[in-house]
């Protein structure tokens, strides 16, 4: 029932649908059937100036079953899905006309998924997003990298939950929600595309852990994951995982400043146990 796929990963390799749909995936990507951008838009409003809504929209998804819960994910289901989110990243950042691609996942109906079945999504677009150019603005006017700076802080502060040889895992002291975690590699990394073997493995274990003890912490909670990035070697990625317990109310839209009433170390602390 989904258009078919442009990349099917199988044992043997990598293959697109054609007459014949791919059949032994592990995972799939196919174009968005309600797509926020489009490889060929139709016109923007003339009554104000826009852009066209140009671009890539997929839906990745992770696992052949239909009930898997990424919190089960097994440490190879996890190194494939980093491998699959670096893949298509590869892909769609090579597009002449593509500034950014954004890598994102829902997880449940609160946290917006219209789909049970585990997915992420990615959308390729043709500008960089306002959020990230402020943050370059930031990062040019510092005398070095400031996640650089924030990752050896945190590793030896309350906040942090979990580490390995490459990336920690911590509760940001900026967390816009209760429990908010964010991973980041050790190493001065900008984008997935510079992903060594091990930057893979280490990643995928990072995912499992924060997957699993939200889960054990919070039961299924419905929440976000964002991976942010640019092909832009000042940057450092990290990615983001927001359960959706709050409620963004009037007082955040009005003042964009967030209310959260478990403070990060509380959350650590919580997390680290779990």
């Amino acid at each position: 029932m989904t258009p078919p796929a442009v990349a099917a990963y199988t044992e043997a390799g990598v293959f697109a649908d054609g007459e014949e749909r791919v059949k032994g995936w592990w995972a799939r990507s196919f174009l968005n059937l309600y797509p926020a951008v489009t490889a060929e838009p139709g016109p923007p409003s003339r009554e104000w100036v826009a852009d066209f809504a140009r671009g890539f929209h997929e839906v990745i998804v992770e696992h052949p079953g239909h009930e898997a819960d990424p919190s089960g994910f097994t440490k190879m289901e996890l190194e494939r899905l980093v491998r699959v989110y670096r893949d298509r990243y590869i892909c769609r950042i090579c597009e002449p006309f593509v500034e950014y691609v954004s890598i994102f996942k829902n997880w449940g109906r609160r946290a917006g998924a219209s789909l049970s079945h585990t997915h992420s999504q990615l959308v390729a677009l043709p500008v960089v997003p306002p959020a990230l150019l402020r943050e370059m603005e930031a990062i040019g006017a510092a005398a070095r990298c400031p996640y650089c700076s924030l990752t050896e802080r945190e590793a030896s502060s309350n906040r942090l939950i979990f580490e390995n040889e490459g990336f920690i895992l911590i509760a940001p002291f900026s967390s816009e929600a209760p429990y908010e975690t964010w991973i980041l590699p050790k190493e001065h990394i900008s984008d997935l595309e510079a992903f060594e073997a091990t930057d893979i493995e280490g990643l995928a274990e990072v995912l499992g852990e924060v997957h699993r003890r939200l889960d054990r912490l919070l039961a299924s909670t419905p929440y976000h994951l964002t991976v942010q990035q640019l092909p832009d070697d000042r940057y450092h990625l990290n990615i983001r995982i927001q359960p959706a317990i709050s409620t963004i109310a009037g007082f955040e839209k009005n003042t964009g400043i967030f209310i959260n009433p478990v403070s990060p170390e509380e959350a650590a602390l919580q997390l680290r146990r779990a």
